[in-house]
């Protein structure tokens, strides 16, 4: 079962929080894109990662820009893991892909330099090869300067090559200067590359004075323009086919470099992957880090058997949006524990953000981030599922589709996993709907999952243990002076008495919204009459 499924990332908000994590390079993206949660049995490793992280995320807060210059390093990182399988695959490298495997070994020590004088040292795997056998083959006669070329060194043959190639250009291109001297007086240009100089028919004076410069042919002649060619004597055409066989020798020469270097970097194949992937975790590690310095986020303590507590827990998405319309924001608290919780309080009370937050908090502290929260304690979770009020899918009733997921949370109930059920079993009719509720409850209390659900159903709350929940919910005196619905919201949860008797403040609810006068008196004096 996997751990978090489209469903449930997108109803807690995860999808979007996850969103907010930016590595630079496209080694953190692809990072980013393969990271799998931390269950239980990786707990070490969990606790590995939120250690790391709680001190750059610290570190970043203090000064957010300590950072830049390694973030700069990180930024300039291709994936070149094409290039090095194609080595394993025997396929010769190209001269861009040599130089790329060589910035790579170069920028590893520029990083490693860097952590070291960030003293972060601890963010890379200290047994990480550093290729020196590699970096070495390919700076052979041109050191650690940042770019790559076959050079003489590599070969005696290729700087033998190189060297009558460059006599022959000299006595090849002489000529070609003599005649340049003599044309650049007369028309202010010198021959092209492939010695020849073209002129407008109009330029009849120019034309008549190179017609008289022995060394140059007409070998071209329109209506607009003529074209004059450098003569090469036998002496020059020997000389341009003995350069021509020279520079095929230099790139057989140059292949067979090419070879030798293609077979080094095979033989550091592995450890080369190694140090992408190394270096693709460290980008998300720091963008992590820096994401979760914006929400001061803290560090959750890892239980072995216990189940989750949360201390002044807020979920980011619906802290924005109360924030965003000029409220303040009310940070959560619970202990949860295996077995059945349940939250009850009023309509629009923040039900249905309570189990945001719890799921949305337990999946990031298990994906290794901080969470935003004073503090919390979890025992890792095997599987979070939701199912939230107004989420429903086309194609089943609400009902339905609700009992699906019930169906299926009971069947994985037994594997210490988290659900999170909102409003549980209200899309029918109430008495009906509490009596299935109440079996799927005393079920699910039986089981090793935590389950928290959220309702209105008065029978609920006095089942025995369970742990009973509420909203604390509206105040009365703000409500009666007119102030604002949601700031006259007490939005914290408290334990709840089952002997109490629950209260949706319905008729509260409905005045503070503007429901009719007399339509809310009658209300009243019904609710009266039946309590």
């Amino acid at each position: 079962m996997q751990f978090l499924d489209a469903k449930t990332r997108r109803q807690i908000g995860f999808d979007e929080v996850w969103s907010r994590i930016s590595p630079v390079s496209s080694l953190g993206r692809a990072q980013k894109r393969k990271a799998t949660v931390f269950l239980a049995e990786q707990r070490a490793d969990l606790q590995k990662e939120l250690d790391i992280l709680e001190q750059l995320s610290a570190s970043l807060k203090t000064d957010p820009r300590i950072a830049d210059n390694l973030n700069h390093l990180l930024s300039t990182i291709r994936d070149i893991g094409a290039s090095i399988n194609r080595s394993v695959h025997g396929i010769s490298l190209d001269d861009l892909e040599l130089y790329e495997i060589k910035k790579l070994l170069l920028s590893v020590g520029k990083i490693q330099a860097e952590l070291a004088s960030l003293q972060w040292t601890f963010v890379l795997n200290p047994s990480l090869e550093a290729c020196e056998e590699c970096l070495d083959a390919l700076s052979l006669g041109q050191g650690t300067r940042d770019g790559f070329y076959i050079a003489d060194a590599y070969a005696e043959k290729l700087a033998e090559i190189r060297l009558a190639r460059s006599r022959l250009e000299i006595l090849l291109n002489r000529p070609r200067v003599l005649v340049d001297d003599k044309i650049l007086p007369l028309v202010g240009r010198i021959l092209s590359m492939d010695g020849e100089i073209t002129l407008s028919t109009s330029a009849r004076e120019q034309i008549s004075r190179l017609s008289g410069i022995s060394e140059l042919i007409k070998v071209k002649e329109t209506p607009d323009v003529v074209t004059f060619q450098l003569v090469e004597d036998e002496s020059l055409k020997g000389i341009r086919r003995d350069l021509a066989q020279l520079r095929e020798d230099e790139e057989i020469c140059k292949e067979q470099v090419r070879v030798h270097l293609t077979k080094v970097v095979n033989r550091h194949s592995q450890a080369l992957l190694v140090i992408l992937e190394q270096l693709g975790y460290v980008d998300l590690l720091l963008a992590k880090a820096k994401f979760c310095a914006t929400f001061d986020g803290v560090k959750p303590d890892l239980w072995s058997e216990r189940g989750i507590r949360i201390q002044e827990g807020r979920h980011l998405l619906v802290e924005d949006d109360v924030r965003q319309g000029g409220h303040d924001y009310t940070p959560l608290c619970f202990e949860l524990l295996s077995g059945v919780t349940i939250i009850t309080g009023p309509n629009m009370g923040g039900k249905t953000a309570s189990l945001k937050t719890i799921g949305l908090l337990t999946a990031m502290a298990q994906y290794g981030l901080l969470v935003p929260a004073v503090a919390m304690k979890l025992a890792p979770r095997r599987f979070i599922r939701t199912h939230l009020v107004g989420t429903e899918s086309k194609g089943l009733s609400a009902f339905a589709e609700e009992i699906v997921f019930l169906r299926d949370a009971v069947a994985n109930s037994n594997r210490a996993g988290l659900i999170l059920v909102d409003e549980i079993a209200h899309g029918t009719n109430p008495v009906e709907g509490a009596a299935v509720a109440q079996a799927v409850i005393e079920n699910l209390n039986q089981k090793s999952s935590i389950t928290v659900i959220t309702t209105h159903y008065p029978s609920l709350a006095c089942l025995v243990g369970i742990c009973l929940l509420r909203v604390k919910g509206l105040n009365r005196e703000q409500i009666a002076k007119r102030e604002s619905f949601q700031d006259s919201m007490d939005y914290r949860i408290e334990v709840a008495s089952p002997t109490a008797g629950l209260s949706s403040d319905a008729a509260i609810v409905a005045e503070a919204m503007g429901l009719d006068n007399e339509i809310i008196a009658r209300a009243k004096e019904l609710q009266r009459r039946d309590g």
